[in-house]
């Protein structure tokens, strides 16, 4: 049995049969390695027993083959990529859920694997395991399949009913005999069906995986003996039914005893004589208009690479393409596109063409849609199959954009804090060093989350929890469900650590930007405001201070570091004016380093490159915004590699750290202002909310390690985890590359620095 990635990945997909109906209409293969293939024999047996069970699928298989279907077109139910898992039906593009022979025939599945059925000659979900699946895909199964029967009713296909069969005749009654009989075991086999997962369910629970795989084999020999029974069967009725080569088709149903009302299982016995006569008859593929009076004003690819880039970026964002796929049965043309910045058509340089959805695509020379470069999204798709915005596109970058002054009462000199002065003397034993892991597993974190019930004793303005007593309470106060001022809700809590989500779905990570001050020896002195925010003063052993002022959402906001001779040196300082952000005004970004430096001379000069803007930016824009981020280029940091699930860094690894923090170190001693932001990342296995506060975790790790082997100051470092968010190496599964810590000279960008 194969384990692999499936089990991580599987919440991260969304079954979408327009997906599969456009890697169809491309032409794309996908691999058949590592699932069930049926010997030839077994294939031979099996095939009439089940067209006998499930007449109605059977004729919308061979409908969909006799339309020259594949069989590496298929696709896994959940919508993930092949080999499928080994409970996941393989499916056609109309839902039919099949085996392949050795062969590559297509066979029908055993009813227990199937989906849907056929109720009223239309697809229908199925009850039992695979019900929630199949009616996520019922709308673009049902439109798949009204397009094989509806596509041959016009003029194209009226000659078929007016001429003769010929030879087609024996297989047009062996077929209508096989439907009669059919409908006439439906519900018996349905019963059957049911009842046989219900056993499968149950054995499952009760009987180890030895005994599970013997009831397989027993119930396979069963059925191989009910298919050969039953299809000596039909030999027999066949020889007995044959009818006169004249007969129309209706009066030959009449004859046969089968009904003529259900308008699409007549449609289905129509294209099946087509096969029959070697597909003579076959309904020609719709054109599709292809609408581009764009083309000459924007940038187009060569028709040639579509199949190659969508093939590529299918994989990488599954759940995106499909709601691409989704816009373009529906009609959706190159004319309809839109400019990424709200600006008309053509768009200008820099901006991408979005879908109506917000799915940014390219267009090729001939009009072809594909999806997009991962860089150039909008959206991502969650594990509730929604999309939820990212990047420069989230709630919390466009806020961040507006540049509005933060309104803190501890900003202000005229407030006076309201609580208590709380001071304590920092200890070895009341902070975490970097080489150990936080008290509390993530993983540990979302199975509590999955339990928790949101709390209804919810207040403030906007109907949700205060902020500022969330600050006084402290995070670990926070409880999975309850909702935030801003209508943001708790998705995740670890203690140190809170992922709030928010209306577009996009998720923020909370927490304290002062942790990386508690060093053993320091005194921190904390004054709390009625609004939640605070000032803090963390004096050290040398007579040198750092004052902080924390929002209520415990980020800081202005930052200085007062030296034991008392000069001050503003670091950071949110309440500096800057104007709004404009996205597609900012200058493009520099590339990145195609390989982190190896020389310490080499990371100086990365490090020290300047910012191409005249503007500066807040904390809060470079955190939140990526194309404000991106104005200095990352350098990655090589030399750290994390256990899995883990924020511990060994001191052997740390000391590969040294060139960093020499460089970091001298550079902060040349000026002091100098300001860094350490980045954590993570690759697409796990959930995201998981990945983000991991991500966040190691990034602050990775701080800690260079204040306490190489005594970088702290209060120079800023921490930001990104999760999943922005991978280096596009792909969804497990990528060392994607696992990675990062560091940007920030300082250029700062408002405060000037």
């Amino acid at each position: 049995m194969r384990h692999s990635r499936y089990e991580d990945h599987m919440p991260r997909f969304t079954a979408n049969s327009t997906a599969i109906a456009a890697l169809l209409s491309l032409g794309l293969g996908l691999p058949l390695q590592a699932e069930v293939v049926l010997p030839n024999n077994d294939a031979a047996t099996l095939r009439p027993e089940r067209a006998k069970q499930m007449p109605g699928l059977n004729a919308l298989l061979t409908a969909e083959v006799g339309a020259g279907l594949k069989a590496g077109s298929l696709l896994c139910l959940d919508g993930s990529a092949r080999p499928c898992a080994d409970d996941m039906p393989l499916v056609t593009p109309a839902g039919v859920a099949v085996q392949l022979s050795e062969g590559g025939d297509m066979v029908l599945a055993p009813p227990a694997l199937q989906p849907f059925q056929i109720v009223d000659g239309r697809p229908a979900a199925r009850d039992g395991a695979y019900a929630p699946l199949a009616k996520a895909r019922l709308e673009a199964v049902q439109a798949q399949a009204g397009r094989l029967i509806g596509g041959g009713g016009g003029g194209e296909a009226a000659p078929a009913e007016k001429a003769k069969p010929a030879k087609g005749e024996d297989a047009l009654a062996a077929a209508l005999a096989a439907g009669r009989a059919g409908e006439e075991a439906k519900a018996a086999a349905e019963e059957a069906a049911k009842k046989a997962e219900r056993e499968a369910k149950a054995a499952a629970e009760a009987k180890a995986k030895a005994e599970a795989r013997q009831q397989a084999e027993a119930e396979k020999a069963a059925e191989e003996k009910r298919a050969a029974e039953a299809e000596k069967a039909a030999e027999e009725k066949r020889a007995a039914e044959v009818k006169p080569a004249a007969t129309p088709d209706a009066d030959a149903k009449t004859a046969a005893g089968v009904k003529t009302d259900d308008a699409q299982l007549d449609e289905l016995t129509r294209q099946l004589t087509a096969a029959a006569q070697g597909g003579a008859q076959k309904p020609p593929a719709t054109p599709v208009a292809v609408k581009d009076r764009f083309a000459k004003d924007e940038p187009r690819f060569p028709d040639a690479d579509a199949k190659t880039l969508h093939a590529e970026r299918a994989q990488t964002m599954p759940g995106l393409n499909a709601v691409l796929q989704d816009e373009i049965a529906r009609g959706l043309t190159a004319d309809d596109l839109l400019c990424s910045d709200g600006s008309a058509r053509p768009c200008a340089e820099g901006a991408s063409l979005v879908s109506p959805k917000g799915v940014a695509v390219n267009v090729s020379n001939k009009g072809t849609i594909i999806i997009g470069g991962l860089g150039r999204q909008q959206y991502v798709v969650g594990e509730d199959g929604k999309l939820r915005a990212r990047g420069s596109n989230t709630a919390a970058a466009k806020e961040a954009a507006e540049g509005a002054k933060p309104t803190a009462a501890a900003l202000s000199d005229k407030e006076k804090a309201g609580g208590k002065v709380v001071t304590e003397t920092v200890t070895e034993n009341s902070v975490r060093s970097s080489d150990q892991d936080f008290e509390t597993r993530i993983a540990d974190a979302i199975k509590k989350a999955g339990a928790a019930q949101a709390s209804n004793d919810d207040d403030g303005d906007d109907g949700g929890i205060d902020l500022a007593k969330v600050a006084l309470a402290g995070l670990g106060a926070l409880a999975v469900g309850q909702v935030l001022q801003g209508n943001r809700e708790v998705a995740l809590n670890t203690g140190d650590r809170v992922i709030v989500t928010r209306s577009d779905g996009s998720q923020q990570v909370l927490k304290d930007d002062n942790m990386l001050l508690r060093q053993p020896g320091n005194e921190v002195r904390t004054e709390n405001y009625a609004d939640g925010s605070s000032r803090s003063v963390v004096v050290r052993p040398d007579g040198s201070q750092v004052i902080t002022i924390r929002g209520a959402d415990l980020t800081v906001l202005r930052r200085v570091l007062v030296a034991p001779n008392g000069t001050e040196t503003v670091l950071i300082d949110e309440s500096v004016e800057v104007p709004p952000v404009q996205v597609s005004e900012l200058p493009p970004a520099p590339k990145p380093a195609t390989a982190a430096p190896t020389t310490e001379a080499a990371l100086r000069e990365a490090l020290a490159r300047e910012a191409a803007v005249s503007r500066r930016f807040t904390l809060n824009q470079i955190r939140s915004i990526p194309e404000v981020r991106n104005l200095v280029a990352p350098v990655d940091i090589d030399a750290i590699t994390f256990d899995t699930g883990s924020a511990a860094i060994n001191p052997n690894q740390a000391r590969q750290l040294a060139t960093l923090g020499t460089v970091l170190e001298d550079a902060i001693k040349a000026n002091p202002r100098e300001v860094f932001l350490i980045e954590g990342h993570t690759d697409a296995v796990g959930s995201a909310t998981y990945n983000l506060a991991l991500s966040d975790r190691r990034a602050e790790s990775v701080a800690l390690a260079l204040a306490e082997y190489f005594d970088v100051p702290p209060e120079n470092l800023v921490v930001q985890g990104y999760g999943e968010e922005y991978l280096k190496v596009p792909t969804l599964g497990e990528e060392r590359d994607n696992r990675r810590a990062s560091v940007r000279r920030i300082t250029d960008l700062l408002a405060s620095a000037r």
